[in-house]
Order: C-alpha cells, then structure tokens, then sequence
C-alpha cells in the first residue's frame, strides 16, 4: 500500500474536480492542467494521484476540502 501525502492545495484542487473515480478526477484534472494558473499544482498533484488505488482516493474524504460554495451542493 502507497504512503502518499498531499498538501492541503492538492486535496482542494482535488476536491475541487472530484468525479465518481479516480481515473475520471485524473482525465478532468489533465484537462484543468491546460490552465496556465493551475498547470504547475495540477502538474504537481497528478502523479501522487497515479500512485493511489481506488479505495485509497475515496478514504481521502475531500468532502473537507471543498470550497464551502462547491460543499453545498
């Protein structure tokens, strides 16, 4: 099992675009990485992601790292 560790920026960035998979947030997050202000922690927060299995995505719990607008929906 994969110790990996993210800075609060990457579980908001995360939470942020999170689909129902971790291979679906990935293909949003690749597209987001085109955005010039997002490309560097986007490109930063990929590769820890790849190394995550499903289960391990879904025990981040980003529900705590959405932005309180994105929260109540």
């Amino acid at each position: 099992m994969s110790n990996v560790r993210f800075d609060e920026l990457e579980l908001m960035l995360m939470a942020m675009f999170e689909q129902p998979t971790l291979r679906d947030t990935l293909q949003v997050l690749t597209l987001v990485a085109e955005d010039a202000e997002m490309a560097a922690l986007v490109q930063q927060t990929i590769p820890k992601m790849q190394r995550l299995t499903e289960p391990q995505f879904k025990g981040l719990e980003l529900e705590w790292y959405r932005p309180e607008d994105d929260a109540r929906k």
